[in-house]
């Protein structure tokens, strides 16, 4: 069984992820075209079937061009009057855009408002309720020099924690030098910034940056000759990608200095040059998007909601300079079977630029971090004003197109901000499941599970869903107060806890039992740590990877799986097989990734965030209440179903 289960489950991730990619640049051009040769595997397809759901349009614009400052006010200008225009003429679209700075643009904005009124421009267009303001640090100064997560020193799991949480405060707080990136200190940066100029952001783009474990790679941003990432060797040229796949370390950051926002999840862009990466994007999606009111392209991590911009070969980040043709291309062709969030952003930087310069792989900010002595956009390099009217007619067709013709025919769509994607969707923690339901829930699970060798990703119980963290940790608060009062509790609250700090790789033995009383014994032992919310100097509430319950060592699943099975089972003294089981969900598996495995605990929180629905006439539905108990029992046993009994 062992075999035959890694085969099959291989089976699925190499349908999944055996798709070559095509190099890309770090916001995805060139993007379409390596989708176009990246068919989707039939089973990692958006199911079919069933009436139409919405398809909901995250509108956003990116403002972190420091240095032409005059570009980007004139674009603030033109942008924002645009947007409530739209606003009132079309109501019922309920029309926002998120309007993205970075720390370094809130400065200059700020330091221009004395003279320009420009930061309170914007602020005014807030208070009305066109825009509402986030955070993006992608282009803070300068993409070869900023904080780059430095192990060259670290020997432990908590150590490389501990490096990864150095490098997300400095890009969280530090102000760096505006061409130069030099760090500043004493002074505000980033996200501190930016929230300092414009109050609380509540959307947040940023990644960690490490060293590519392929050397400098093309496309890639390069260390300047004489420097080198941290942990690289001396003299060589190294370049530094996103790390993707789990990002904890900087969601415990965020946490703590913006605990209301949401995050970009899954970027549309591929600048590892990952093999596989937007089939792989696919089979997260699926994962992640089990019933009608549920969303490829949203989920729960970390307790941070995140809203990702591309989720198959359809589904993408959709730029206004495409026109309606681009709109059109996307929105005809994505798979309605699931409710539908899709990225666009409006009235771009380009806009602003010659289409000649861009096609030859330049940026403003990139030419200014080149260029230090010299930094403003060449004189050729910018559009005429008739270029630059042109290029907003473009966008404001798109526009129209969607409010005139695409939400009128498609009831039920609309805009959403980030603000309407936080109220939609259920929260997280802090709600309590019952015992009788999880067990329930457990039965059907375990039903599904059989002797498959790797978890499912998530269940639902009572109606809401749990990540597996979520899971092991409500089962283990309830043997701990059954080995402390000889009684299980009526109902457990889910509260946040961590992923396996460390995520072994192996699937413990497949030999021996234990007693329900046993797993009581030691999850009384486990308990206390988990609701330990010091965190200092990492965390205390992971999952233990590892745990001894009567006298055998297991893993983190197989406690898991000891304990479901403990809790449908009526006798302490019953007897309770262990079995082998890896660590990883199809979640940790599907994701793309430039993160070992062995520090994939993050996968363990990721779990579903199903949207409440308001109801649109003439859409098929019957409203928020049945889509909200949309077939429980059905949709707790496709939950739990592993990978392998979809395979």
């Amino acid at each position: 069984m062992k075999f035959v289960s890694r085969l099959r489950y291989l089976a699925l991730l190499t349908l999944a992820l055996g798709v070559p990619s095509a190099p890309v640049g770090l916001r995805g051009q060139g993007a379409s075209a390596a989708r176009k040769a990246a068919p989707l595997p039939p089973d990692q397809a958006a199911p079919t079937g069933g009436p139409n759901q919405p398809v909901y349009v995250y509108l956003y614009s990116r403002f972190t061009d420091h240095v032409n400052l005059e570009l980007e006010e004139a674009r603030l200008h033109r942008l924002l009057p645009a947007l409530e225009k739209y606003r009132q003429d079309h109501p019922e679209a309920h029309v926002c855009a998120t309007i993205l700075f970075s720390g370094a643009m809130s400065r200059a904005l700020a330091e221009a408002n004395a003279k320009t009124g420009i930061k309170d421009y914007v602020l005014d267009f807030v208070r009305r309720g066109v825009i509402e303001l986030g955070y993006d640090g992608t282009d803070e100064p300068t993409y070869e020099k900023r904080p780059v997560v430095d192990f060259s020193a670290a020997k432990t799991p908590e150590d490389r924690w501990l490096a990864r949480e150095t490098a997300a405060k400095e890009l969280l707080t530090e102000r760096r030098d505006p061409l130069t990136g030099a760090p500043q200190p004493g002074t505000s940066g980033g996200l501190t910034e930016m929230q300092e100029v414009f109050g609380n952001a509540v959307v947040i783009n940023l990644t960690l940056n490490v060293a590519s474990p392929f050397g400098a790679t093309p496309g890639g941003a390069v260390t300047k000759a004489g420097e080198r990432a941290p942990g690289a060797p001396p003299g060589s040229g190294v370049s530094l990608i996103p790390e993707v796949g789990d990002d904890r370390e900087l969601a415990e950051q965020i946490l703590q200095y913006s605990p209301g926002a949401i995050m970009f999840g899954l970027p549309e862009a591929n600048p590892a040059h990952l093999p596989g990466f937007w089939a792989s994007e696919a089979g997260f999606g699926r994962l992640v998007s089990p019933v009608p009111n549920s969303s490829p392209e949203l989920y729960w991590q970390d307790n941070i909601l995140r809203s990702t911009e591309g989720s198959d070969e359809v589904v993408r980040l959709v730029h206004g300079y495409d026109g309606v043709d681009g709109l059109k291309k996307v929105l005809s062709t994505t798979a309605r079977s699931r409710v539908r969030i899709v990225h666009v952003e409006f009235g771009s930087e380009q806009d602003y630029v010659q289409p000649w310069w861009t096609k030859q792989g330049h940026a403003p900010l990139r030419y200014a971090y080149d260029h230090t002595e010299h930094p403003q956009l060449p004189p050729e390099t910018v559009r005429p004003a008739p270029g630059v009217d042109a290029a907003f007619e473009k966008e404001d067709a798109a526009m129209k197109w969607l409010l005139e013709e695409f939400f009128p025919a498609n009831p039920g769509s609309r805009f959403v901000s980030s603000t309407n994607l936080k109220e939609m969707t259920p929260p997280s923690t802090g709600f309590s499941v019952s015992i009788d339901g999880l067990r329930i829930a457990l039965a059907d699970m375990l039903r599904s599970w059989g002797n498959d060798t790797f978890p499912p990703p998530h269940l639902v119980a009572d109606g809401h869903y749990l990540s597996l963290a979520d899971l092991f940790q409500v089962m283990t608060d309830a043997f701990a107060e059954q080995d402390r009062t000889g009684k299980l509790p009526q109902s457990v609250q889910v509260v946040q806890v961590y992923g396996p700090l460390r995520t072994l790789m192996g699937h413990g033995p497949n030999a021996g039992e234990v007693t329900v009383a046993d797993v009581a014994r030691a999850c009384a032992e486990i308990a206390p740590r988990l609701h330990d919310q010091t965190g200092a100097p990492v965390p205390k509430n992971f999952i233990p990877s590892a745990i001894t319950v009567g006298g055998v060592n297991v893993n983190a699943a197989q406690f898991l799986r000891l304990m479901a099975a403990a809790l449908v089972t009526p006798s302490q003294d019953a007897k309770l097989r262990v079995k082998m089981t890896y660590l990883f969900p199809g979640t940790a598996e599907l994701t793309p990734k430039t993160r070992p495995m062995t520090e994939m605990g993050g996968a363990w929180t990721i779990k579903p965030a199903p949207l409440e629905l308001p109801s649109a006439s003439g859409s098929g539905q019957s409203g928020q209440a049945e889509r909200r108990h949309h077939s429980e029992a059905s949709v707790a046993k496709r939950s739990a179903a592993s990978p392998q009994s979809r395979a």
